[in-house]
């Protein structure tokens, strides 16, 4: 998944909520007051595609930079994720000290999962835990039904983006599902399994989105199309049209509820999840089939 250790990344989920707790207990977090309590400063401001966002050493302070030109506007959950990202270069005490120590330039970050530097990786890890703490996160899921038509209740909760929320609902495993995020030019960037799929072991997935039948939910809302209803689309797929190394008359074969929403500029982002809730085949049956 990540060069990251599971202990790094438990050590900075703690960081994050023990972060959380102290300056949002209740309700939503907002990274500005938490910028402000630990004396912070921020802008907003145009950039063009330079950044995200950018914490400052100068002088004994810190400022963050954020930047409308690729956050869309301050309330946006991008937004609040970029500076969820820079605070976490400010909390994460060895990216702090490097900061200080002038070890480390300010660095430009991009968030949102888009870096594969260390540093980066880890300030994401931060910011998804500061925005959605794992108790209060799991606590809202239980009462909402499955997919993104959930995710998109819950990023409107946490003040969150589209992307960084359906990653951290299929990282807790709150169901067996997977997401796959495009570019506009419909290749894929990454993709993310939570623990039950990625142990199903289906292999290879699709890489291009040209890979998929053109009237899937993916491919519609790639083309712009409006979904019918609400802001996405969704239809029935099955786990060969994903996963190249599952037959079509494959009994891994289940049938997978697609649903595929457009994130204008940031490309697109499928959703998929076991239509009866869980893979069909177990384990047993998998052995029974290799006696």
């Amino acid at each position: 998944s990540s060069n990251l250790s599971d202990e790094r990344l438990s050590e900075l989920a703690e960081l994050a909520e023990i972060v959380a707790d102290e300056h949002c207990p209740q309700g939503r977090v907002e990274p500005e007051e938490i910028a402000r309590a630990n004396e912070l400063t921020f802008n907003y401001g145009r950039y063009r595609d330079y950044f995200d966002g950018l914490l400052e050493h100068k002088s004994g302070r810190f400022h963050i930079y954020c930047n409308l030109d690729r956050v869309e506007y301050p309330e946006s959950g991008r937004a609040h994720f970029t500076m969820a990202h820079e605070l976490g270069h400010y909390f994460i005490d060895e990216h702090r000290n490097a900061l200080m120590a002038g070890a480390a330039p300010s660095h430009p970050s991009f968030c949102e999962h888009e870096s594969k530097l260390l540093v980066e990786m880890e300030a994401d890890h931060f910011a998804s835990n500061l925005l959605m703490p794992e108790g209060r996160f799991r606590k809202v899921c239980e009462r909402k039904r499955v997919g993104l038509g959930s995710i998109l209740e819950l990023t409107k909760l946490f003040g969150t983006s589209i992307t960084s929320t359906a990653l951290r609902y299929t990282k807790l495993d709150i169901v067996p599902c997977a997401i796959f995020k495009w570019s506009n030019n419909g290749k894929l960037q990454w993709r993310w399994m939570s623990t039950d799929t990625f142990r199903a072991r289906f292999g290879s997935t699709v890489q291009l989105a040209t890979e998929l039948p053109s009237d899937s939910p993916t491919a519609k809302a790639m083309r712009g199309e409006s979904p019918p209803s609400g802001s996405y689309f969704e239809a029935g797929t099955t786990v060969s049209a994903w996963f190249r190394k599952v037959w079509d008359n494959s009994y891994r074969n289940d049938i997978m509820i697609e649903q595929s929403i457009a994130l204008g500029r940031f490309g697109t982002l499928s959703f998929l999840y076991p239509d009866r809730g869980n893979y069909t085949f177990s384990a047993d049956r998998w052995h029974g089939l290799n006696k």
